[in-house]
Order: structure tokens, then C-alpha cells, then sequence
């Protein structure tokens, strides 16, 4: 996967790795959806306030082991934010908003200020917290307007009160036209089949194209385009008796890149179900699962680099993510919030997507991960 002049190609490969660390630890019964995209940008603000272990834990989920300065991964996230956002141009509709929602009490240190405008172009809004519903009614109308209104109540009223120092959050909004649209009068009713031999009806989605495709060891992918080249959407399909978690366990940099340059372009007769997905996640309980421990307890976190008022056990309450995906015959939308709380028919061979498949919506040339997902459709 190459990455743009000027960013080493490790940097965007360990973003990638932390995508898919993620999306493997996830509890995953039935359909889901992130936004690695927006999670990291709001974990990286995150990181410029923290010290010590906190910062560490943070920088060693995101990063592993890498040699990189604070500085450089601030000035390369900017960088590949700025690439892919330039990527979207005229056929895309790509937004990343970043801001923090400050109690007005305190007072965030010129440092992180600095660092919030310059790498993240995060403004600071400071609100009257002894006001909670004022408050949270700000923030999501903010959260609603930079998601194309796709994202709503992301922050709840019982989340704030006087102890509540800031939210930092991360919305993004993602619009894309497939580059060969699917006909409304080919989408039809079929079977999609379950474990169990269970079954329910889909609205299938139906075209013939040339499209990259894949033939792994147990699954089958292919990369349907969207206008402009610049992004596409992956369709892992795992073989018939082979289930999905089995695929997803061996999800990685190395599998991800492996399909990337496995890619030929065949013909193919193409079913793909249209589906709409919501997800709620609490990152709480998500990232400790990638050894990010210590900013959830008052009693270890440091956040000593966040304001200038000294106010011990500062720790995160709040860590919620939630994603709105759409696909059907047009294209994909997709939109998601991050917010993290501090307190204290045919002869041509077939791609039938009829049973439990992953996806994942990607810039093509850097490979990041927009959004990565498995649709798995509840019985009854």
C-alpha cells in the first residue's frame, strides 16, 4: 500500500494496523459498522493532552512501537488528513471535524490550543456546564450539522455535570457515487442464507462489470469503484460453509495488503445486498482491549498537559463512537461521531454476497480506512 511523498510508509501502515486491532477485538454477533478514521483523529487530540503512561498507551495502540516523534505524528496525520481530504475533490463529499467543548471553568493550555488548531484545525468552545441540556444540545446540533445531519444525539445529558472539564469530539461525513451505478430495476428480493440454515429476504442489488477481484485461500473479494478513482468499497466474501469470524480473525495490515496487490481485473455478474446499518459503540470497554488502560482510571490517568487550572484524578468518563452507513444503488454514505469525555443471470462468473460478508471503505493509493464493517442481518 504506497503512501504520499513526505509521510513514511510505516506511519500510515501502523494507522491501518490499529484499524484492524480494533475491528478484530470488537464483540461482533450481527451487522456493525466503525470509522477507524474517526476514531483516530479523536484518539490523537486525545494524545496531545496526556502525559506519561497515558500519552504511551495511547501512542503505542495507534503507532505500536514506532520511532516517531510527538511532533511527526501530529505532522503526518495532518498531512494524510489534508492528501485525503484533497483525494475527494469534485466527486466525493469527505469531511473531518474536529473540536473541543470546554467547561468554562477551566482553561486549556496554550500548548494544546496551539496543537489543536494547527494539526487538527480544532476550535475550543467553552460552555456553561452547570447547564447540561444547553450544553449537550450544542454539541450534538454541531456533531448533526458536520455529519449531514446522519449523526444525532451523540452526547447524552446525564454524561455532564460539574465535574465535566471537556468533550473532545471528531465528526465525519462521507458521500461517494459508485463510478458504475446499480439499476433501482434490477434490485429485486432474494435470499440471504444464515448459520443454521436460517434465511431471510434482501433487497439485492444486481450489475455486470470489469472489477478487481480476489480469490483467497476460503473467500472471494472485490473492489466495486467510486467516481473519480480515488476511494472504493471492499467486499470480503467468505466461501459457502466457511463462517465469517473465521475471516475476520485473520484481519490485518498484511491480509488487507495481500488483497490489495492480489487484485485482477475480471468480469462478473454482481449481487450485492442494499443495506443501512447504525452502531453505537462505548470505547470504554473497546479500547482497553488494545492495552489503553490507565486514561479510564482517576487514579492513574495523566492528563497534566491538558489545562492550566491543577485539578487532580482528570480521567475519561465518556468514550462513544457511533456510525450511520448507507448503501444502495447510487453509492455510500456514511457518517460517524467520536467523542471522547473528560472528567473528573449470465455465462460470467458470480459475486453473490447472499450470505454473512466484511467490508471496508478505503483510500485507495494510502489504503486507510475509512469505515470497515461486516453485514450479518438479525433472524425475526
Amino acid at each position: 500500500m504506497a503512501m504520499m511523498a513526505g509521510i513514511p510508509n510505516n506511519y500510515g501502515h501502523s494507522l491501518i494496523e490499529f484499524s484492524t486491532s480494533l475491528y478484530r477485538e470488537l464483540d461482533k454477533t450481527e451487522s456493525l459498522c466503525i470509522s477507524p478514521y474517526s476514531i483516530t483523529a479523536a484518539f490523537l487530540l486525545l494524545m496531545v493532552g496526556a502525559r506519561g503512561r497515558s500519552q504511551q498507551q495511547i501512542s503505542s495502540a495507534l503507532f505500536k512501537n514506532s520511532i516517531f516523534s510527538e511532533e511527526e505524528k501530529l505532522k503526518y496525520y495532518k498531512s494524510l488528513n489534508s492528501y485525503i481530504t484533497q483525494q475527494a475533490g469534485v466527486n466525493v463529499s469527505l469531511a473531518s471535524a474536529n473540536r473541543l467543548f470546554v467547561n468554562n471553568r477551566f482553561t486549556v493550555l496554550q500548548n494544546v490550543r496551539k496543537k489543536a488548531k494547527r494539526y487538527f484545525e480544532a476550535d475550543i468552545s467553552l460552555k456553561d456546564f452547570k447547564r447540561p441540556k444547553a450544553a449537550v444540545f450544542v454539541m450534538n446540533r454541531w456533531v448533526s450539522k458536520q455529519t449531514n445531519g446522519k449523526i444525532k444525539n451523540l452526547i447524552k445529558d446525564d454524561w455532564i455535570n460539574d465535574a465535566t472539564v471537556m468533550f473532545i469530539i471528531n465528526a465525519i461525513y462521507f458521500k461517494a457515487t459508485w463510478e458504475k451505478q446499480f439499476s433501482p430495476k434490477k434490485t429485486s428480493k432474494r435470499d440471504f442464507l444464515l448459520p443454521n440454515n436460517k434465511k431471510i429476504q434482501v433487497d439485492m442489488m444486481s450489475i455486470s462489470l470489469h472489477v478487481p477481484y480476489y480469490k483467497g485461500v476460503d473467500f472471494t473479494a472485490i473492489a466495486l469503484p467510486f467516481k473519480g478513482g480515488n476511494f472504493d468499497m471492499v467486499f470480503i466474501l467468505p466461501d459457502t460453509k466457511v463462517e465469517l469470524k473465521h475471516i475476520e480473525s485473520k484481519i490485518s495490515l498484511e491480509f488487507l495488503s495481500n488483497i490489495s496487490a492480489g487484485f485482477n481485473t475480471k468480469y462478473l455478474d454482481i449481487f450485492i445486498p442494499k443495506f443501512k446499518l447504525q452502531s453505537d459503540f462505548d470505547l470504554t470497554k473497546e479500547l482497553p482491549k488494545l492495552a489503553v488502560t490507565d486514561i479510564f482510571q482517576p487514579s492513574k490517568a495523566n492528563f497534566s498537559n491538558l489545562i492550566v487550572e491543577k485539578t487532580p484524578n482528570l480521567y475519561v468518563k465518556v468514550a462513544v463512537h457511533k456510525v450511520v452507513f448507507n448503501v444502495n444503488e447510487a453509492g455510500v454514505e456514511g457518517a460517524a461521531g467520536t467523542a471522547f469525555g473528560i472528567s473528573f443471470r449470465s455465462s460470467a462468473p458470480r459475486f453473490l454476497a447472499n450470505r454473512p460478508f466484511l467490508f471496508y471503505v478505503r483510500d485507495i493509493k494510502s489504503g486507510l480506512l475509512l469505515f470497515i464493517g461486516r453485514f450479518y442481518p438479525k433472524v425475526g
